[in-house]
């Protein structure tokens, strides 16, 4: 029995697919005994009118279209109830995340049609969504956002790349290409981020403008900083080297002068976790009272004399739940004008906190209330160069002798305390600040001692 399929050969015809390439054979039988296999082309025997149109479903609708049972195109207001003059109410099940994501649909694609995407970059971003992201002490989910986020903003992808490569440079020490493509990255991501902030700047993107100055404050960190070393001359140290304070506060002076005037459409992914710093939290369960701050503030004191004991030997702390320094970090400057009680005396008060946490009796516990304190106390330590005043920065650069007795305990205090691998971004680059500092002021304090 013979099998016959009619076509019409005037149809029109379409443009060749993908889906052109996967054949269609019909086996015909022209006699009892002879059989043959027929091509059938996929143009052909497609038809289009039958296949069945995608429905998108609304999960995001409004409660107006939602009680309707009517398709809503998620807009603010939809345009539903601007046909029909009614109040637009959005789901209120819908949470800063999920409007974000939403938002970025609505975002020109801004990455350039000459930029050259190649299977590196494309190893570098899955490094940074596979592993990175999940080291960088504010919750993945946040992360996830900013990864859909760079696609629209050309120095944000340049800046996550740089940050996955300078993470795998860290990882395997022995590739040199990593930290070679990661002062690409950084170069491009600068410059574009410069060229932004100058161009069309009121435009910018709250949370493209936060995640990427974050992003550069976890690059500066993760310098492995000077490798020294025995016979190094000390002259060769230079504080002013160290990019973690100066950069840190360029950054801040930026960050403070920019965001009223970014254009802020929808509340920030990154709001709750700059409204909630971590050192209220680490205070309560240090309880350091208040007699202990002072002879803190006391060992540290500008004016006294340094001697080689205050590399190796701190004030003891002493606890109490009546009498608690819970404002510690938070110095009241009176006079801002004076490097010493706008920079110094403030950036004693933050470091007296973090080496509260310091291995030694009577130490307080890195858990609280059943919690692990350890991601607030690296939050903490990531955010010191940023929340010093900039005239402790300057002190660092001009090899202030005091100041660099402050930053050396503080890169100790780093070293010991975030030594696991999750904090990748610290831990060398405190070692070796940590080296260096000490050589240079055993070196100054033998120098000076000796006229």
């Amino acid at each position: 029995m013979s099998s016959f399929h009619v076509f019409d050969a005037n149809a029109e015809r379409q443009s060749p697919t993908f889906m052109d390439f996967t054949h269609t054979f019909v086996l015909c039988r022209a006699t009892d005994t002879d059989q043959t296999l027929s091509e059938i082309p996929k143009a052909l025997a497609l038809n289009v009118s039958r296949k069945r149109r995608v429905h998108n479903k609304s999960r995001r609708g409004c409660e107006n279209c939602r009680r309707r049972r009517v398709k809503c195109n998620e807009g603010n207001p939809c345009e539903n109830c601007t046909r029909r003059g009614d109040t637009c109410m959005a789901s209120a099940n819908i949470s800063v995340n999920e409007r974000s994501h939403s938002a970025l649909s609505a975002l020109p694609n801004s990455i350039s049609s000459s930029t050259m995407v190649n299977l590196h970059h494309m190893k570098l971003f899955h490094h940074f969504e596979s592993f990175t992201h999940k080291t960088l002490l504010i919750d993945p989910s946040v992360w996830k956002t900013v990864m859909q986020l760079s696609f629209h903003f050309e120095y944000l992808m340049n800046t996550i790349l740089c940050v996955a490569a300078r993470h795998l440079s860290l990882l395997q020490p022995c590739n040199i290409e990593h930290s070679a493509t990661a002062a690409q990255h950084l170069c491009r991501a600068l410059s574009l981020f410069q060229y932004q902030l100058s161009t069309s700047f009121t435009s910018t993107h709250i949370d493209a403008f936060i995640a990427t100055t974050l992003l550069l404050l976890y690059e500066v960190w993760s310098q492995p900083g000077p490798l020294l070393s025995d016979d190094t001359p000390i002259s060769t140290h230079d504080a002013s080297k160290d990019g973690v304070f100066s950069i840190s506060s360029s950054l801040k002076k930026t960050f403070l002068n920019s965001v009223p005037l970014i254009s802020q459409p929808s509340p920030s992914i990154f709001l709750p976790y700059l409204q909630n710093p971590p050192m209220r939290k680490l205070a309560a369960a240090a309880q350091i009272s208040r007699h202990s701050l002072a002879k803190f503030q006391e060992f540290f004191s500008h004016s006294r004399p340094l001697n080689i004991n205050m590399l190796t030997s701190l004030p003891s702390f002493e606890r109490s739940t009546s009498d608690v320094a819970l404002d510690l970090w938070q110095h009241h400057v009176h006079d801002s004008s004076c490097p010493i009680e706008g920079g110094y005396v403030p950036a004693i008060g933050r470091l007296c906190l973090i080496l509260a946490f310091l291995p030694r009796p009577r130490q307080p516990e890195l858990h609280h209330e059943g919690e692990s304190l350890l991601p607030d106390l690296a939050r903490c330590i990531f955010m010191f160069p940023v929340s010093c005043h900039g005239a402790f920065a300057s002190m660092v650069q001009q090899s202030d002798p005091h100041a660099l007795l402050v930053l050396y305990h503080f890169y100790r205090a780093t070293r010991i305390l975030l030594c696991s691998s999750e904090y990748w971004w610290a831990h060398e680059h405190a070692s070796r600040s940590e080296k260096w500092l000490k050589n240079y002021l055993t070196q100054l304090i033998t120098d000076l001692n000796s006229f």
